[in-house]
């Protein structure tokens, strides 16, 4: 016989299994945490330290000991750099994982090996002013110029190849992929300004990590163990007093430098029309910046603190830019707390927009589409005991009557994951401005008659609606879970966007001819003549 009894509710006063046994508990991913990365690096680096300490002390030879040494000062190095870019990682509130710092750091390594390096010098130091005979002036503008150009203009095109690559597969290469996998192609392209500061602050790490423990480190070491005679304990303290500033100085220099230059990079990726300025303007602040900072101390070396605060300002302003722009652009959530960003994206509500009725039946409505992480406004709605009948419908190219899938004269059927048949939605023809009468008749703002063309089947932008494309006939099985919603920004409602609900990337082709990637969850802003790729050989069009 079968026990068709209830199961025992459980008892919480009573600690669960995976409460006293948390990295037991099915409810969190504690490998995908970036924190378990770090905590993991802090245990290990904090054994090898100790260990290192005690083979220093035990080196039999000055040569031992060097070599010991070269291998503590490459932990601490590689640490403290983590350390910085673990905080970096975190302020930005990306949405990419950790391991996005890996690319550019490879990129960098390789390019400051000596084959590229002969190339980069031969250009910036033999060709243009960047020679030693202008780096090592003391007047001031013969110091600036050779640093312009021997340090800034080409260090800071070093560190900024590998964030050029991955704006190039965005701007160029989103719709062919290059052949590459999907999650690799994510992986290396940089998708607006935040991808763009990520990407170059881990190329200036790289670039620190490289300079600092193969070059300014040993040579120190090299020197005042030749000037002390071989008192190599000395040396190496002395070394080691030089490793923290230069590491520590890294989101006050290279990574600095890296991440504004970066910042305009992926601001051209999002701007293309004006992308040439863009990466002009952000190559030369960089580069300014840079050269300012190694130049500046032959006038007084107090200069450098102005430097190096102004430096921080502008990244951290760019920074902070480009967390707002994936907010606003993007679609992504974004901190809203104290001076960060001024105003709670989608807070206000939008003018002509009336109270909004519940669903019948008890029913609450699905949640619209969001831009900047907060509600966007409610669909326009129908139900309750409305004693006044609904507008006409929109028509989507079906027969007269409703929506695709429905009877001729009959109602319109559900949208796939929207709300139950009873009330349904009627989106407004895009043509006829519509009036609030009761306030179970919501107004919506008038989009100029603009509608997104598929298939034959013109669909009206009216914020709320979701389009379902499996529900066009025309388009039938081919648009199985191909679904968007048209929204409204939330502080600017004559600005419609289309939100991705779907599981795959579309590739919207903008006016001025450059394709923007929608992957799900984001929106693309809508204007006449952008087309949208969705996949499976349907394409959308923006008239009127």
């Amino acid at each position: 016989m079968a026990n068709n009894m209830p199961p025992i509710p459980r008892d919480h006063d009573e600690a669960s299994f995976s409460e006293i046994v948390p990295i037991r508990s099915g409810k969190i991913s504690l490998f995908k945490s970036p924190l378990f990365i770090v905590g993991i690096a802090t245990a290990l680096a904090t054994v090898l330290l100790f260990g290192l300490m005690q083979a220093l002390m035990n080196a039999p030879t000055p040569q031992a000991r060097y070599g010991v040494f070269r291998s503590l000062t490459m932990v601490i190095t590689a640490y403290l750099l983590l350390l910085t870019l673990f905080s970096v990682f975190l302020y930005s509130r990306t949405d990419r994982k950790i391991w996005y710092f890996v690319f550019p750091i490879v990129v960098i390594s390789i390019l400051l090996t000596p084959p590229f390096l002969r190339l980069f010098f031969f250009i910036f130091r033999e060709i243009l002013p960047g020679n030693s005979n202008l780096t090592g002036s003391r007047i001031f503008f013969n110091a600036f110029i050779g640093m312009f150009f021997g340090a800034g203009l080409m260090e800071e095109l070093m560190k900024a190849i590998a964030v050029l690559f991955g704006a190039g597969l965005t701007l160029f290469a989103a719709r062919l992929r290059m052949g590459m996998p999907a999650s690799l192609f994510d992986l290396l392209r940089v998708r607006g300004p935040l991808d763009g500061i990520l990407m170059g602050v881990a190329a200036g790490a790289g670039f620190i990590f490289i300079e600092t423990w193969d070059q300014y480190v040993p040579n120190i070491v090299a020197q005042v163990f030749k000037a002390t005679k071989g008192n190599d304990l000395g040396a190496f303290g002395l070394g080691l007093m030089l490793l923290f500033p230069r590491v520590i100085n890294g989101l006050a220099g290279h990574m600095a430098y890296a991440g504004i230059f970066g910042y305009f990079i992926g601001l051209a990726v999002i701007r293309p029309k004006k992308a040439p300025q863009l990466l002009l303007i952000g190559w030369l602040t960089a580069s300014i910046l840079h050269a300012l900072w190694n130049s500046v101390g032959t006038i007084w070396d107090g200069l450098n603190y102005l430097v190096a605060a102004a430096t921080v300002m502008v990244l951290i302003a760019c920074l902070l830019k480009a967390r707002q722009l994936e907010a606003t652009i993007f679609g992504r959530s974004a901190e809203t707390s104290g001076s960060i960003i001024v105003g709670a994206p989608g807070s206000a509500n939008v003018p002509g927009m009336a109270p909004v009725p519940q669903w019948g039946g008890g029913a609450a409505p699905p949640p619209s589409a969001q831009w900047g992480g907060a509600a966007a406004p409610p669909p326009a709605q129908w139900g309750g005991a409305a004693a006044s009948s609904p507008p006409p419908q929109a028509q989507w190219g079906a027969p007269a009557g409703g929506f695709p899938g429905a009877a001729p004269g009959g109602p319109p059927v559900a949208f796939p994951g929207g709300p139950p048949p009873g009330p349904p939605r009627y989106p407004y023809p895009a043509s006829q401005p519509v009036a609030a009468t009761t306030p179970m008749q919501p107004t919506v703002p008038v989009q100029g008659a603009m509608a997104l063309a598929i298939a034959g089947t013109n669909i009206p932008l009216t914020p709320g609606v979701r389009i379902d494309l499996a529900m066009i006939p025309a388009v039938g099985e081919r648009g199985r879970g191909l679904v968007g919603e048209i929204t409204a920004h939330p502080r600017n409602p004559g600005v419609i966007g289309l939100k991705n609900l779907g599981s795959v990337t579309w590739y919207a082709r903008l006016r001025d001819g450059s394709v923007q990637p929608v992957e799900p969850q984001r929106n693309v802003r809508l204007a006449g003549g952008i087309s949208i790729e969705f996949g499976g050989g349907i394409q959308g069009v923006v008239v009127g």
